[in-house]
């Protein structure tokens, strides 16, 4: 049956334009409101004043020793001040004989000919030192040269001396007593002076353009761990009692902070204690509120900031993580002051006391957060953990130490000249090392998925159609792309009980020979055998790049790094045996 339905409409109309009474918020009723504040509690506040001064009186003493690698290693002084500690831990050789630079010898050659030509002597020896140390020929390096590298040549050949063959000739030479040049090309007696001049210029370019280990030290001097895919190092302090080691067992990430490191107790990198090496800090500083983004506002009427809303967060009754930090930002969140502390980079702090005084004249010591006796004790935000100490142990206030690590805020990364994905296969029985790019000779990576499809494409020949009664083929196994390099499981350890993974190698099925890796995440000059752990199913992936960054006396640094990220699951290599 028909309806009719109406309903009513109200709307508020102002009467002025003017929202001035309204901003000023007045009470027409004052007592309502003491009523309204005496029985919610307002009027029994506590008699507490206001901070207004603290006190802060800590130790500090600055890392002073470096060692990489594992106890066995050798350590070495280390300023926090001169380097990073991340281009310490993570510099490796980048020019070495193994490894053949095209790029970099032609960009090395042609900047000792523009320092010749600044001591006006190019055009004169310029054709001499180009046909004394000339590139490396096409046909040297083998059929293996890219593309990219084969057009390089096939231009900077005759036009630019190798700097890695002048560099080998030109440092004996000129570390020698007196120093002396090359007998090739020959100089004049007129002009070996000024080209004595431009070659130490070239030669102290050459040791600054690149952060590298000292040559003849690499081995002791390197933390990468091959077999854990990881760095590995530690740094000490000296103190007035002792020295106190830090050591980082896994650091892959590229980025150091406080929580990359443990105190290791009872070990020693040779720092020598005394009193002159650690030194006691007392600053007076007024402290100041915590501020942040959408914090309540202490005054009448002014707004939070509207693009921080806490109310539309979304917590769940076990939502702990959440929920307390709702807890702080709401209802906290003014509760919390700051004490500026201003210390060097590499030092280790311990706080002995914090005294505060409010505007009542009181001084108020403020203690530890973690206590002896306190059950929370056994961890504490900033504090460094101890190896070997379990979770329940507490953690004593003198062994509460922060530390102020040498780390960069931001550098600036290549792309991945070298890439290796590592990657289980259950079909085969096999981990798989896939090496996907590799640097190649102008520093420039090298796509080895697309060169094996190119040898592919190569060795493609028509096939013959089948002859009648022709004899079934059977294969041992079927192949693999050269850029997939076996880990096979071995026994290690006592009793040969624990399981690795050891590098292997395929065979190539035209010349049988083993088809090695070409990259250095995987050190084809020396055996490798992975922690079996270190290929977990979601498998493992290892980059290395060039990094550059300046430290804090502006310092230029220029070096090679390598990073662990997790990989992508596991893969199928498409081996079979016994196939026909």
């Amino acid at each position: 049956m028909p309806s009719i339905t109406g309903w009513t409409r109200l709307e508020p109309r102002p009467r002025s334009a003017d929202f001035a009474l309204t901003l000023q918020a007045r009470v027409r009723d004052p007592l309502w409101m003491l009523a309204r504040q005496w029985q919610v509690g307002e009027f029994q506040g506590e008699d507490a004043g206001s901070p207004i001064a603290t006190r802060l009186e800590m130790d500090v003493a600055p890392v002073n020793r470096y060692r990489p690698g594992s106890a066995e290693g050798i350590s070495q002084p280390y300023d926090p001040r001169q380097i990073p500690l991340e281009a310490l831990v993570e510099r490796e050789t980048v020019r070495s004989v193994e490894v053949i630079d095209l790029r970099f010898a032609a960009e090395a050659g042609l900047y000792f000919l523009r320092l010749l030509k600044a001591h006006n002597l190019d055009e004169r020896y310029r054709t001499d030192y180009v046909a004394q140390y000339p590139l490396s020929d096409i046909t040297e390096l083998g059929a293996g040269l890219d593309v990219g590298s084969r057009r390089f040549l096939a231009v900077m050949r005759g036009r630019a001396p190798d700097g890695a063959a002048l560099e080998a000739d030109l440092r004996p030479a000129l570390e020698a007593e007196p120093p002396t040049l090359p007998d090739e090309p020959a100089i004049d007696s007129i002009d070996a002076p000024a080209v004595l001049l431009a070659a130490r210029e070239w030669l102290a370019w050459w040791d600054s353009f690149f952060f590298e280990p000292e040559m003849g030290q690499i081995a002791q001097r390197t933390a990468w761990v091959p077999e854990r895919l990881e760095y590995q190092f530690s740094v000490s302090a000296s103190e007035g009692e002792g020295e106190l080691v830090l050591a980082a067992r896994e650091y892959y990430e590229g980025t150091l902070d406080w929580y990359s490191f443990d105190v290791q107790r009872g070990t020693s990198l040779g720092g020598e204690p005394g009193p002159g090496v650690a030194q006691t800090l007392v600053q007076a500083v007024m402290p100041t509120g915590v501020d942040f983004d959408g914090m309540p506002s202490p005054r009448w009427w002014e707004f939070e900031d509207g693009r921080v809303d806490f109310g539309r967060v979304d917590a769940a009754p076990d939502d702990l993580a959440r929920l307390l930090l709702l807890e702080f930002a709401l209802v906290y969140g003014n509760d919390w002051l700051m004490i500026p502390v201003r210390l060097d980079v590499g030092s280790l702090c311990r706080v002995r006391s914090l005294v505060v005084t409010d505007t009542f004249g009181e001084r108020v010591e403020v203690p530890a957060s973690a206590q002896p006796a306190d059950p929370t004790a056994a961890w504490g935000l900033f504090y460094l953990a101890e190896l070997g100490r379990s979770l329940t142990q507490r953690i004593a206030p003198q062994e509460q130490v922060f530390f102020l690590a040498p780390s960069l805020a931001t550098s600036v990364e290549s792309p991945p000249v070298e890439d290796v994905l590592f990657i289980r296969d259950e079909m085969a029985n096999l981990a798989w090392a896939i090496e996907r790019k590799v640097q190649g000779p102008m520093e420039r990576p090298i796509d080895r998925f697309e060169a094996y499809q190119e040898k592919q494409r190569q060795r493609e020949t028509p096939e013959a159609p089948p002859a009648e009664g022709a004899v079934v083929a059977y294969h041992l196994a079927t192949t693999v792309p050269d850029h997939w390099i076996p880990l096979v499981p071995v026994h290690v350890g006592t009793g040969q009980r624990a399981i690795a993974l050891q590098r292997g190698a395929m065979l190539d099925p035209e010349t049988g020979e083993a088809i090695l890796a070409q990259g250095r995440i995987l050190t084809p000059n020396q055996r490798l055998i992975l922690e079996d752990e270190e290929v977990p199913r979601v498998g493992a992936q290892v980059t290395r790049s060039f990094q550059h960054a300046r430290w804090t006396d502006g310092t230029s640094l220029l070096w090679a790094g390598r990073r662990k990220r997790a990989g992508r699951g596991e893969g199928s290599s498409g081996l079979h045996f016994d196939t026909i």
